[in-house]
């Protein structure tokens, strides 16, 4: 019998490679974000080709009953989650001095909120069937600070965490919880957060092949790339308010890159 996997944010991105690699490895898929339309070409797609069973969920995970209203509809599908990518996330280039409060509270539920929910409720299904495995996607900026770009760096710190916490709660229930700590990854997420790709941003299909391999593995965590690896341990050496000075400098510079390269496209048009 197949197992199913529910993956948030699976419209573009890491959730659609995700959406892939699984299809690939025979399982059914519930796919979840807020483009209904593009979420149906996939799952026809995937479905075409792998002889899959492929259900799709419109969710807004950004509003404050996101993560129950989805919970909600899965359940209502009457299938099991064998396992679960906890993807769908966003960031904006701004200090959180100076965001929109409204758009803030947009990413908190988004980044914050729907992440533990859905965990809650996945992770407790899970471990009343005595099998499960969930991958959560955190980041690098979980180890150290992401100036000006207000709640998206906290937000994957406390991903990390929860899913440390989580770990040792569901030790020897047979449910896993592993989290993903990319570096900058080459998807739209950066352009729609108004930041910059540097030029080591990696494959998002690599690097959801490397998180699919710890989940499957049972591994607590893992950190796509060796360079980036080890690039990350350095940077937990430094002292803190040198973390921050190395952390700002560096956002500060994506950010403007990003303005630069907008303001030269838009004098072309």
């Amino acid at each position: 019998m197949s197992q199913t996997v529910l993956i948030t944010g699976a419209s573009g991105g890491l959730g659609l490679e995700f959406a892939r690699i699984f299809a690939a490895n025979g399982y059914d898929l519930i796919l979840t974000a807020r483009s209904e339309d593009r979420l149906r070409e996939i799952a026809a797609a995937l479905s075409d080709r792998h002889s899959i069973h492929v259900d799709v969920i419109r969710a807004d995970l950004s509003t404050e009953n996101g993560a129950d209203d989805l919970y909600a509809q899965v359940r209502a599908l009457g299938r099991q989650v064998d396992q679960f990518v906890n993807n769908a996330g966003a960031g904006k280039a701004a200090s959180t001095i100076t965001i929109d409060p409204d758009e803030l509270k947009g990413l908190l539920h988004l980044d914050v909120t729907s992440y533990a929910m859905l965990c809650r409720y996945i992770g407790a299904d899970m471990a009343a069937a005595g099998h499960g495995r969930i991958l959560n996607i955190s980041s690098t900026t979980a180890f150290f600070p992401d100036p000006y770009f207000n709640i998206y760096g906290p937000s994957k710190a406390f991903v990390m965490s929860l899913t440390e916490a989580m770990a040792g709660e569901l030790k020897g229930t047979g449910v896993s919880v592993t989290a993903l700590c990319p570096g900058p990854v080459r998807t739209n997420w950066a352009v729609r957060a108004g930041k910059a790709y540097p030029a080591v941003a990696a494959d998002p299909a690599k690097v959801a092949r490397t998180g699919y391999k710890a989940m499957q593995a049972g591994r607590l965590y893992v950190i796509p790339g060796i360079g980036t690896a080890v690039g990350t341990f350095f940077l937990t050496l430094l002292p803190r308010k040198l973390r921050v000075a190395v952390g700002e400098k560096w956002q500060r510079s994506m950010i403007h890159k990003a303005d630069t390269k907008g303001n030269k496209e838009s004098s072309r048009q």
